[in-house]
């Protein structure tokens, strides 16, 4: 009753390693997000494509005024 199928023994250990895997690449991302966040990367490229922000785009800011 308990015969295992041919081909199937290292089956559990290439799942572990591949679900290990994705959880390295998940936790490697999110490092690297949150170094991003720490440099307010995310919070200028806001405030710089914001339509209000008159910076050194206002030609760009002017056209988007008028359209919206």
């Amino acid at each position: 009753m308990n015969r295992r199928i041919r081909g199937e023994e290292g089956q559990g250990t290439v799942e572990y390693l591949i679900v290990g895997l994705i959880l390295m690449v998940v936790v490697s991302v999110l490092g690297l997000l949150s170094g991003k966040v720490g440099d307010a990367l995310f919070a200028r490229h806001a405030v710089d494509s914001a339509s209000h922000a008159l910076t050194t785009n206002t030609a760009g800011v002017v056209g988007d005024v008028l359209l919206f």
